[in-house]
């Protein structure tokens, strides 16, 4: 009498699960490799062309945050406690874009007080004015 072996109850036919398994790791491998690249890689952007420029820049108002003094809005001297009215003053006259020119070594805490004024006054669009190296 024949003996059942431990092979017996399993389909003769080749083993699948060591294929899956490699094909999960050069997966996971690929997926890693795609994400790094996409860090590397300059973005190539069609920019569109601005049919009306001089409304556009008469609209926007640039403040700078120098290091130590007062805060500027479209080059004269303003309060801190006046920047909120003359934003809002800004947005109620149509303006929706700031510029904001803080120097280098301007304190982050000056820097966040405008980026709250803009954002109490209603300010859509907020840019940050930077130099090319």
């Amino acid at each position: 009498m024949r003996l059942p072996s431990a092979g017996d109850d399993e389909p003769q036919g080749p083993n699948l699960t060591p294929m899956i398994d490699v094909i999960l790791v050069i997966a996971l491998f690929f997926m890693g490799a795609a994400r790094f690249s996409d860090d590397e890689r300059a973005v190539d952007l069609e920019l569109p062309t601005a049919t009306g420029a001089e409304a556009a820049a008469a609209a926007a108002i640039v403040i700078e945050v120098p290091a130590a003094g007062a805060v500027q809005v479209g080059g004269r001297p303003v309060a801190a406690d006046a920047l909120d009215a003359e934003l809002l003053a800004a947005r109620a006259a149509g303006t929706t874009t700031v510029t904001i020119r803080g120097a280098s070594d301007a304190a982050h805490g000056r820097m966040t007080k405008v980026y709250e004024a803009c954002r109490a006054a209603g300010i859509p669009q907020v840019a940050i004015a930077v130099r090319r190296r």
